[in-house]
């Protein structure tokens, strides 16, 4: 039998009004929890991008100071990628060079930038909640070394395609260059420190893929364009375009991995700021007087031919001795014949603590280094295609010579041997072999806009800084500095 539970009108109402009041109460929770969770979305989603914004502020301001720019245009570069760039006008922005707080405060190089916004609450301001709330994000960034100490600085960004001009019997014709940085000869050169290239030419990068700005030739580095017949070993290969072959560039530690990196930012002349020899520059080994040329044609044992610092209009060594006594060389001409500035063939040549400062000006002032000290930071203009002769030819391979660069603490061309100027895209050139029992040759080639030929075999503490090189080698070639140029830096988020 079926019994039937009968239940009164009466408590179906009270049960009713508390599933209301539960519905009620239910309601209002859930609706809570719905609008932490959409306006704490929305809020996350905010702080992420103005963080993203103050990153990149960071990151740009950093990269201003890398670029030598002031604190000024480094904190308008900033603000401006937080408020404009990403659209967040609304946001104050504070930037702080150095940091004023957190690990790297006080710390020079390094930018600091705080970001705070309001955020407008959608759903939680209705259940009681403040209608708005602050958003701050904070981020830091450097610059700092990311290569070893530099050896080779290759500075012309996009190089004519210059071709060298022959000097018989030392240096035969080049043809024209077919990448910013040559690698020729049959051998590896080998570097203990960073190759730094500038060249956008094209090629490939460490992985084999497309870099710089086409297929090549001509590469931003190359190593005897068609058959790999030379290498490149370094502590770092940094170019800013691209290589030949990948394969063709290794690290100077044996076993180490490939210091190759391309499509790279480009490093700035690390002798930016040198002046021209002057006696306002270096009055203790400029010298003013007028010398005109000299020629050294004399029995090999016959007494040496001493020369002195002053101005010249050129110098030629054919045959004999010649010594150089210490100090700077200002050339200011060309041999009328040979069309060289300083041409050293042949003979025996003691050159001890000197500095060949080439110049194409004939009116150079030694005492104000007018007309050169004016020079900009433009490339001078190359017809193409050309073939340059040459402002500097060495004939290094002679038994018994030396040639070492100014020594001289408190100059500022302390360490260079030969520094043509800026505006002038002459070669210059110097050939060495230590497989002929040749005497000591070292020291910094500078030459701004112009092309360095180094051939050699043996090892050399040398450097150049120049807007195009070649090296050539037959039987192998070691660089081995005793001082470094800078290295590469680059920009760093670090909070």
């Amino acid at each position: 039998m079926t019994l039937i539970q009968w239940k009164s009108p009466r408590a179906a109402r009270q049960r009713g009004g508390k599933v209301l009041v539960f519905v009620a109460v239910s309601c209002s929770a859930i609706l809570g929890i719905l609008g932490l969770v959409f306006d704490a979305g929305l809020m996350t989603s905010d702080n992420q991008n103005l963080h993203h914004a103050t990153d990149a502020a960071a990151t740009a301001a950093a990269m201003d100071l890398l670029l030598g720019h002031s604190t000024a245009q480094a904190t308008a570069t900033a603000t401006s990628y937080v408020t404009a760039l990403n659209g967040l006008a609304d946001a104050q922005t504070t930037v702080n060079i150095p940091p004023v707080q957190g690990p790297y405060a006080g710390q020079a190089n390094y930018v600091e930038v705080i970001a705070t916004r309001s955020y407008q609450t959608r759903i939680i301001q209705l259940l009681g909640s403040a209608s708005q709330q602050t958003i701050t994000t904070r981020s830091v960034a450097n610059y700092q070394a990311s290569t070893a100490g530099g050896v080779i600085d290759v500075l012309d960004p996009t190089p004519p395609a210059l071709s060298v001009s022959g000097v018989p019997p030392v240096l035969p014709s080049y043809p024209a260059i077919l990448g910013g940085l040559e690698v020729l000869g049959l051998g590896t050169v080998s570097v203990n420190g960073a190759v730094l290239v500038n060249t956008t030419w094209g090629g490939v990068d460490q992985n084999g893929n497309p870099a710089g700005t086409g297929a090549g030739p001509p590469y931003g580095i190359s190593c005897t364009p068609l058959i790999s017949l030379t290498h490149l070993n370094a502590l770092n290969i940094r170019v800013s375009g691209g290589v030949d072959n990948q394969a063709n560039y290794g690290n100077y530690k044996s076993g180490a991995s490939s210091p190759l990196l391309a499509n790279q930012l480009p490093v700035p002349d690390p002798f930016e700021t040198l002046p021209v020899p002057s006696t306002a520059s270096d009055p203790v080994n400029v010298n003013t007087t007028l010398r005109g040329s000299a020629q050294v044609i004399s029995l090999p044992l016959g007494v040496p031919t001493v020369l002195q610092p002053g101005v010249y209009d050129w110098i030629e060594v054919d045959a004999g001795q010649a010594v150089f006594q210490p100090g700077i060389y200002i050339i200011r001409s060309t041999n009328p014949l040979t069309g060289l500035a300083l041409n050293i063939l042949a003979g025996t040549v003691t050159a001890n603590g000197v500095m060949f400062y080439v110049t194409n000006s004939s009116s150079y002032n030694p005492q104000t280094g007018a007309p050169d000290s004016g020079d900009g930071d433009t490339r001078p203009a190359v017809s193409v295609p050309t073939s340059l002769t040459p402002s500097v030819v060495i004939n290094a391979a002679i038994p018994g010579s030396t040639f070492l660069p100014l020594n001289t603490g408190s100059s500022p061309f302390d360490g260079i041997l030969i520094y043509q100027r800026r505006s002038d895209a002459s070669p210059v050139v110097v050939v060495h072999s230590s497989l002929l029992g040749a005497g000591t040759f070292s020291g910094t080639f500078y030459a701004k806009w112009g092309h360095v030929l180094f051939t050699g075999a043996g090892t050399y503490d040398i450097r150049i800084v120049s807007g195009t090189a070649r090296l050539v080698t037959v039987t192998g070639m070691t660089i081995v500095p005793s001082v470094f140029l800078p290295p590469a830096k680059d920009v760093f988020l670090v909070e």
